[in-house]
């Protein structure tokens, strides 16, 4: 039969031990939809650190600071919670090691009274107690001497189960402690690998946050700079558009002017009847960005990449065109024209007719740009409109 101390210390750990070790099992073995949801904020934080924020577009880069500041912000609570739970682990083991001195302690005491009880035996044995009862005067006499001597038998076997008992403690001691020195190993390890990736998501949130602050500045200063053209736009616009009408109606009064065949990158003819005019990545889409209304689309590739008109009409406009820098207008008739800006270099004069795939000129970053692309504009009787419609 244990002792009730000893039942009940045992439970104490055990619930102790248990309550520490749930977070644990509750991180490992999640809801099968909250597991779910973590994994994939994990993939989606991996690839957002991983972006360039080169070639990211506008959306990419602000989706990528938007998913590495909600990973951030669970992973710091994340990293809150377990420091909690070593601390707790921490206590555990304090108390798991005070309880371990004081078995060992306890045993200490014991083995001192078992071991002098023994030598007492040894130098004093039951025999020569028996023959100081045989030698007893009288019968109440010697049944003092007996009982005392049952008493002493029964102190010796009190004695040694005391110890064993107390050997069984100090075992059970000991395994608590090594469960509790385990328990708190394995939480600052958790502490120390969540830290690390909460460093490294912290260093590239920082990273993209600069870069997407420069990229406002930029594109909201490239945006202003483009728009300041917009009325030198629409008078070459409307100044051409009589002529390159008359040009076209000359142009198909002739022997129809055979189409250019389009470059691979350029795709088939759309049911607007354009054909990408270059090859890239969009890095900026049409419409408001930022506070500004970006009023074409940003087609990013290296300096010299071929630029090709995108329907066939007639050349308004070829030169130099303030924050658009080296800039193609093309005239197609119907009130459709289309824009080339930031060109490296112009192949083509103003008045040409040209086909549609027929090179314009070179990909740059001429005029006021944030990088080599081609920023590409669509315009019907004037106005912007979004060339993904015609593409």
């Amino acid at each position: 039969m244990e002792r009730p101390e000893r039942v009940a210390s045992f439970a104490l750990v055990s619930l102790l031990l248990v309550a520490l070790a749930t977070p644990v099992a509750a991180a490992e073995s999640p809801a099968a939809a909250r597991q779910k949801r973590e994994e994939v904020r994990v993939r989606q934080a991996e690839a957002a650190a991983k972006l360039s924020e080169l070639n990211a577009s506008d959306v990419e880069l602000e989706a990528a600071v938007a998913t590495l500041k909600v990973q951030v912000k669970g992973q710091t609570a994340k990293v809150a919670s377990e420091r909690q739970a070593v601390q707790a682990a921490d206590r555990a083991l304090v108390a798991a090691n005070q309880r371990l001195a004081e078995t060992e302690k306890k045993i200490a005491g014991l083995r001192v009274v078992v071991v002098n009880r023994a030598v007492a035996s040894y130098v004093r044995p039951q025999s020569t107690a028996f023959s100081e009862l045989s030698e007893s005067k009288d019968v109440p006499e010697a049944g003092r001497r007996q009982s005392l001597l049952a008493q002493v038998a029964s102190n010796d076997v009190e004695a040694i189960d005391r110890l064993r008992k107390a050997l069984d403690d100090h075992a059970f001691a000991r395994k608590t402690a090594e469960a509790a020195q385990k328990l708190a190993v394995e939480r600052r390890k958790a502490v120390e690998d969540h830290l690390r990736g909460l460093q490294q998501n912290l260093s590239e949130q920082a990273r993209l946050e600069a870069a997407l602050n420069k990229r406002v500045a930029e594109v909201r200063a490239e945006v202003d700079a483009l728009a300041a053209e917009e009325s030198s736009i629409t008078a070459i616009i409307a100044a051409g558009e009589a002529r390159a009408a008359a040009e076209l109606r000359a142009a198909a009064a002739r022997a129809p002017r055979a189409a250019v065949a389009p470059p691979a990158d350029a795709g088939r003819v759309s049911s607007g009847g354009l054909v990408w005019p270059t090859q890239g990545r969009v890095t900026s889409e049409y419409g408001s960005r930022w506070g500004r209304l970006h009023a074409g689309i940003d087609i990013a590739a290296p300096t010299g990449t071929r630029i090709v008109a995108a329907k066939a009409g007639v050349v308004i406009h070829a030169g130099w065109m303030g924050g658009y820098g080296n800039a193609v207008i093309v005239n197609h008739g119907d009130g459709l024209s289309t824009l080339y800006g930031h060109q490296s270099r112009i192949a083509i004069g103003n008045g040409a007719s040209v086909g549609q795939g027929e090179l314009l000129g070179y990909v740059g970053s001429t005029g006021n740009s944030t990088g080599p692309h081609l920023h590409f504009e669509t315009r019907v009787g004037g106005s912007a409109q979004n060339p993904r419609r015609y593409l």
